[in-house]
């Protein structure tokens, strides 16, 4: 018979590790075959290429695309997408730090946010393509713009949770407000920061494909609507997924991340 605290920390451990692999891979298997019949039946019933396309056509477009170009529009996106995505998230965690540091910040700062936070990105692409013209630069601004706002909120909760008693005993230790910042802050919202930077990764996506469609002259989006002007819906479509895939395991691989920092964290937020 254990400990009672160790069976507890393993009771935790145990919480916090989810279902296995086998498990997930058989569930998502069963969910994308589930779609594709679903998918395959609509179409069937509507029987109109023109407005949503068999699978087996989409997937017969996709092996087309992937022969010829399609490598490029996602090499662009990505870029758009890492870039803009860099640029948010650093802007969300630099307000979230200003604004608790500094209380003067902090009163301007969370205002700001939050009448910000409700206008959609793409409210924002008319004034974007006056600023920088139809060009990268559209879609980086527009995606930095979606993921600075969840990460900053995530981020700012999980600093205001920290136990008081964790920043009294460093500065009762002698630690510098930097170090406390560094050592004693950050780690202790990473938690929260995490979640927030999975919630900005999903908004950057819509927001890339959002800016791509009008504001971009490469791209996956800008690729959309150059099928769309030929009324190809079977390669849009087939784009469409494209961009589901890559959504997917951009978002597999940040988990991953997640796991790998938050390790001594059995229980995530």
């Amino acid at each position: 018979m254990g400990l009672p605290g160790a069976q507890d920390k393993d009771k935790r451990r145990g919480q916090g590790r989810g279902p296995g692999p086998w498990r997930v891979i058989a569930e998502s298997a069963l969910g994308i075959t589930g779609f594709v019949l679903a998918w395959g039946l609509a179409s069937a019933t509507i029987s109109n290429a023109t407005l949503l396309p068999a699978p087996a056509k989409v997937y017969a477009a996709l092996i087309e695309m992937v022969r010829t170009d399609i490598a490029v529009d996602i090499a662009v996106s990505l870029a758009h997408l890492g870039t803009g995505y860099a640029i948010g998230i650093t802007l969300g965690l630099l307000m979230a730090i200003l604004a608790v540091r500094f209380a003067a910040a902090g009163t301007v700062i969370e205002p700001m946010v939050e009448v910000l936070r409700p206008i959609s990105a793409i409210a924002w692409i008319p004034i974007a393509i006056l600023m920088f013209g139809v060009s990268d630069a559209v879609p980086v601004f527009l995606i930095a713009y979606a993921a600075a706002f969840p990460i900053f909120i995530n981020t700012l909760d999980g600093i205001r949770r920290l136990d008081a008693a964790l920043l009294d005993a460093a500065r009762s230790l002698g630690a510098s407000p930097n170090f406390v910042t560094l050592r004693v802050v950050l780690p202790g919202a990473l938690p929260y920061a995490m979640t927030g930077a999975r919630l900005s990764l999903g908004l950057a996506w819509m927001a890339m494909v959002a800016g791509e469609l009008v504001g971009a002259d490469a791209g996956l989006g800008w690729r959309i609507m150059w099928y769309q002007e030929f009324f190809a819906m079977d390669k849009v479509m087939a784009i469409i997924l494209v961009i589901g895939v890559l959504g997917f395991l951009a978002d597999v691989g940040l988990r991953g991340l997640q796991r790998a920092l938050l390790h001594w964290n059995p229980v995530e937020p």
